[in-house]
């Protein structure tokens, strides 16, 4: 399950251990529900808890680019924490790793939007 969360005005999308392979065939059933939620959160100030995440495909990519562009637009911020070496490699290898901050863990990256919004 993905679990969405609010803290201190960030929204956070944790993907369970369910979602350790986040390719369509699991992510697909849940997408319009996560952009419904990007698209209203308030502040636009959103958190990608990939920590138990263990490899990403082409389409979790895409969602990821599409939630991002939906968030930008509202002059928010989208930040990954918990992403392994293994999914970085392919955003490397996409060449997008830079769209995005990322952190060791959900605190961290959470001070950081709160440090980002307030700037």
């Amino acid at each position: 399950m993905v679990n969405i969360l609010r803290q201190s005005d960030i929204t956070i999308l944790e993907f369970g251990s369910e979602y350790e392979n986040l390719e369509e065939s699991n992510l697909g059933n849940v997408v319009q529900q996560i952009v419904e939620v990007v698209k209203h959160a308030s502040p636009p100030l959103v958190v990608i808890d990939l920590a138990q995440t263990k490899s990403i495909g082409a389409f979790f990519i895409q969602f990821l680019i599409r939630i991002w562009k939906l968030i930008k637009k509202r002059g928010g911020h989208l930040v990954i924490a918990g992403i392994n070496d293994d999914c970085l490699d392919v955003l490397k290898r996409s060449k997008i790793e830079s769209l995005w901050q990322r952190y060791p863990n959900r605190e961290q990256a959470m001070v950081a939007l709160k440090e980002a919004w307030q700037a």
